[in-house]
């Protein structure tokens, strides 16, 4: 089974998922803040298992991948 993540209009919601229930598909709606906080949770983790980083990497990183500080 693969996963596809469509970012939609929040007016257009309702069409896309009568669409994927037409069609047999599961589909769940999440917000994009749960999308982002899921990533930054992920980079934590992988973070916490490599060596100290200085807070200017960290901060160049969040930056280098859309985190607005």
């Amino acid at each position: 089974m693969k996963t596809i993540v469509v970012s939609i209009p929040e007016k257009d919601e309702n069409l896309f998922s009568a669409l994927l229930k037409k069609f047999g598909y599961k589909s769940r709606a999440i917000l994009s803040d749960d999308v982002e906080d899921k990533a930054l949770a992920k980079w934590i983790n992988k973070g916490m298992e490599t060596e100290e980083v200085s807070e200017e990497i960290i901060f160049a990183t969040l930056r280098k991948h859309g985190v607005k500080i």
